[in-house]
């Protein structure tokens, strides 16, 4: 008898006992089935015991991903309301605000996350549109290192000041890379290098950066040797243009 620790399997071995009701002793120490069965009933408690802390493990990890979920809705229904207004933010809690929206599959994944955050100063942005580009970057790189050993799977972080009263943000991952003949097409709407993706985040992300005064780019050495995607923004102190209404519009989804 295999250890096979099914419903069915473990159905017919209490049959067995059943069936032998009255001679066990002869059963279990002459019959070749019973003589295996009392080590298939123990294999089997220990692995129904292991199922049942595997589930209450997915059990937990389940609920905190739904309130992970409530407080991602909150928060994009609170940053909704004031959508298209362009206000003085400081962008250091702006990306933490993204990393923790992305915490539960980074840590899925095993993805160690790397800050270097320069003093700069706050930003004349939409908050709305910015943090959903940072969502965006931030998904893409968790699908470009996922394949990666789970020592390899890392994103840099960095806030840097830039020339012109500009700032800039950059996600570099250890992920798959870009092609260079790809840099600027991954840009434009419905291209895609994957093969569930539709193409849409990235050109959305781009317009809406560039509705906000700023600008988003990517930046590669090669296939399989990461990707470096710099989202410049202007800092509070400039005089940024009013954020056009086709930005506004155009859906945000991971490329």
């Amino acid at each position: 008898m295999s250890p096979n620790f099914t419903a069915a399997n473990l159905a017919r071995a209490a049959q067995l006992l059943r069936e032998r009701n009255g001679s066990l002793a002869t059963f279990l120490t002459e019959d070749d089935k019973g003589r295996l069965l009392p080590d298939y009933l123990a294999e089997a408690t220990e692995q129904l015991a292991r199922d049942c802390e595997e589930a209450v493990t997915e059990l937990d990890l389940l609920a905190k991903n739904i309130d992970h979920i409530k407080d991602i809705v909150a928060m994009q229904q609170t940053y909704a309301r004031v959508s298209d207004i362009v206000e003085s933010i400081p962008l250091d809690s702006l990306i933490e605000e993204a990393v923790r929206m992305n915490s539960d599959a980074f840590q899925r994944h095993h993805i160690t996350t790397t800050r270097a955050y320069s003093k700069v100063p706050p930003a004349a942005v939409d908050k709305h549109k910015v943090l959903q580009i940072l969502v965006n970057l931030l998904r893409n790189a968790k699908d470009a290192i996922e394949e990666r050993d789970a020592g390899e799977r890392k994103v840099i972080l960095r806030l840097r000041n830039e020339r012109d009263n500009m700032i800039a943000i950059d996600v570099t991952d250890t992920g798959v890379g870009i092609a260079p003949e790809n840099l600027t097409r991954i840009f434009s709407h419905g291209f895609t290098t994957r093969t569930e993706g539709h193409g849409f985040g990235l050109h959305s992300a781009a317009i809406a950066a560039k509705g906000m005064g700023g600008s988003l780019t990517a930046s590669s050495p090669g296939p399989s040797r990461g990707a470096t995607f710099t989202l410049l923004l202007p800092a509070a102190s400039s005089s940024p243009p009013p954020t056009p209404a086709v930005a506004a519009a155009l859906p945000f989804a991971p490329a």
